[in-house]
């Protein structure tokens, strides 16, 4: 069963409604909020290739809790493929890009079971930050909740929390190009993880998550 971010005004989220295009929803249909939380939007089917295995750069993390966050060399689209893809099509636990289903999942949501890993990584393509999660206690996953909901609350919309069983440890953060593990949960890493790449400018779609309350963002003003 999924379950949507709990803190957003029925207000933000109708005026944010308009301000974007649907453009197909996941196969997993979340229990309550539908298109109001999510922020897909409508993109043509491009090439691209699945990310390096080797880092190109890491940055520091700002929690012992967590690794260094790496960073990888990705092209900026990836094909639209409309079969199940496998952790094993792409070259880092879990994907910071490559190729994908031609619908993303709904953002604004926390996936207690799996969605198709394809519609996830398009997602990601649309400037999402995702958390992975394996198998978490009841409090690990409350604050890993809480802490994405107040991030949706500040406009970070594409934002998702999803149950990956295939995941390599129990809780990660991915982007666009970007990656970090954590052993522990700590909202401070969190925090900084989405702050410093959501909306990555290494997708060529990352303005997806720039509409409505979200074009105030640093990320979305350096776009």
């Amino acid at each position: 069963m999924n379950a949507p971010l709990r803190t957003i005004l029925l207000a933000v989220l109708a005026a944010f409604a308009l301000g974007i295009a649907g453009c197909g929803g996941s196969t997993s249909t979340p229990t309550d909020l539908t298109s109001e939380t999510s922020a897909s939007a409508t993109d043509e089917t491009t090439g691209g290739e699945t990310d390096s295995a080797e880092p190109a750069s890491t940055t520091t993390s700002v929690s012992d809790a967590c690794s260094d966050v790496e960073t990888f060399d990705v092209e900026p689209t990836g094909q639209h493929e409309d079969r199940e893809f496998t952790i094993d099509d792409y070259a880092t636990n879990p994907p910071t890009g490559g190729d994908h289903n031609p619908s993303p999942i709904e953002t604004g949501q926390f996936y207690s079971d799996a969605p198709r890993l394809g519609e996830v990584v398009h997602a990601l393509e649309h400037g999402a930050v995702i958390g992975w999660t394996n198998g978490l206690s009841e409090e690990d996953q409350t604050a890993v909740e809480d802490a994405f909901n107040q991030m949706y609350g500040q406009g970070y919309y594409q934002l998702a929390v999803v149950e990956f069983p295939d995941l390599d440890g129990s809780f990660a953060l991915s982007s666009w190009d970007s990656l970090q593990h954590c052993e522990s949960i700590d909202p401070a890493a969190i925090t900084d993880f989405i702050e410093n790449h959501y909306a990555p400018s290494t997708t060529a779609e990352a303005l997806l998550a720039c509409t409505g309350k979200a074009q105030r963002l640093p990320a979305c003003k350096e776009l």
